[in-house]
């Protein structure tokens, strides 16, 4: 009885912690730690870049195993997924042999899409006011927070080994705290698109080949544009977020440059709540071509980040803006009717992630600034071909 009178108020939170340890910390503490790693162990920048890119591999394979129904989103994998996701941050310190790191952000990648999926499924049914879902979504900049303060503390006496299990440690404690939030320990085999609890439906399309109408057929190709644009979205995001603090290094030095991330994380922790505000306002098409601007903007200002103040600037336009484009891209997706329509999203966005990075692996390791210009111009196709993809689709504004 009294976990019933707590649930409405703390239960967002729960959610918000789940999502800290899965994206904030699973996914992203390699982020500030990378420059402080790249110095003690003589790394260039492709080692990190194909660490990243293995990170990402994982997380599309734990959010495609959920859509494509191979693994139920219940209760045992969230959880299950938690302690994996924490035990593999501890995991990085214990050697800095390639294979091993590669090996193991993998599995905390597949952990991470687990976690999310499980989570941001749930948030509808678990929201009891409008914001809640807000707060939930807003763990994942919380984490990036906490990322960012880990190593602005303790980067200054701790060593990198140290670092990731001081980040396993505040996992633990996020774990223990997340470890409730509401999921079912079985999903009904019969979920109808409405009891799935979207944004993330895992549910299959059970019904039987849909009449190839020009409705139908205009509403396909809309979905086709609209996940071709997610795809150079999911890719030119994650370069920013891959090596943002690795362009701040020579400005404000190994340790200090994870400031760059820190303000990234409030300015993320504050998007879910301020960007449902402005397509509230404005509608959600204007609002998600305000929000794709100002992230083409924060990339091109990182090129000319050669002072802390552009630098601090163009890490808040990157957590600004990456969650809302998120949310807001998922919510046309899912208004044009498409089945599973966050589902198949969410699996171009992975696949985004998987190559922004092995293209700078690939091609730019040595020029950083580059790989932002690359980013900046993977963001326009984005834009322009979500814009396409809402009018074909003819979504209301």
């Amino acid at each position: 009885m009294p976990d019933s009178i707590a649930r409405p108020s703390f239960t967002p939170v729960r959610g918000a912690l789940g999502l800290s340890v899965a994206m904030g910390m699973g996914r992203f503490f390699y982020t500030p730690a990378l420059p402080l790693m790249v110095a003690a162990l003589h790394w260039g920048s492709a080692p990190g870049a194909w660490i990243a890119t293995l990170n990402y591999v994982g997380y599309f394979i734990g959010t495609l195993v959920i859509a494509q129904g191979w693994v139920e989103p219940n209760r045992f994998v969230y959880r299950l997924s938690l302690i994996v996701s924490t035990l593999g941050l501890a995991a990085v310190a214990l050697t800095p042999n390639l294979i091993w790191q590669g090996g193991i952000r993998t599995i905390a990648g597949i952990a991470s899409g687990l976690i999310f999926v499980c989570v941001t499924q749930r948030i509808p049914a678990n929201s009891r006011k409008p914001r809640d879902g807000g707060i939930s979504y807003g763990g994942v900049g919380f984490g990036i927070l906490v990322s960012g303060a880990i190593v602005l503390a303790a980067g200054s006496f701790a060593d990198w080994r140290q670092l990731w299990l001081i980040c396993a440690a505040v996992s633990a404690l996020f774990t223990i705290i997340a470890w409730t939030w509401p999921i079912p320990a079985r999903i009904p085999q019969n979920t109808t698109p409405a009891e799935a609890a979207d944004p993330i439906k895992t549910d299959t399309d059970h019904s039987p080949t849909e009449e190839a109408t020009p409705f139908e057929a205009n509403r396909r190709r809309a979905m086709a544009i609209l996940s071709t644009g997610y795809f150079f979205q999911g890719g030119g995001y994650i370069i920013i977020g891959t090596y943002l603090v690795v362009l701040a290094g020579p400005v404000f030095g190994a340790t200090a440059a994870a400031s760059t991330w820190l303000i990234a994380g409030i300015a993320t922790a504050a998007s879910p709540l301020t960007w449902s505000a402005v397509a509230a306002r404005i509608g959600t098409v204007k609002a998600l071509t305000v929000c794709y601007c100002l992230q083409v903007f924060g990339a091109l200002l990182a090129v000319f980040g050669s002072s802390p103040v552009v630098l601090i600037i163009a890490a808040a336009l990157f957590g600004f803006t990456f969650i809302g484009v998120v949310m807001m891209t998922i919510g046309v997706g899912t208004q044009m009717g498409v089945a599973n329509a966050s589902a198949k999203l969410t699996s171009w966005y992975s696949i985004g992630q998987i190559v922004g990075p092995a293209i700078v692996a690939a091609a730019l390791s040595e020029h950083i600034a580059a790989a932002f210009i690359a980013s900046a111009i993977a963001l326009v196709i984005a834009m322009a071909l979500t814009l396409v993809g809402v009018l074909t689709g003819n979504v209301e504004r």
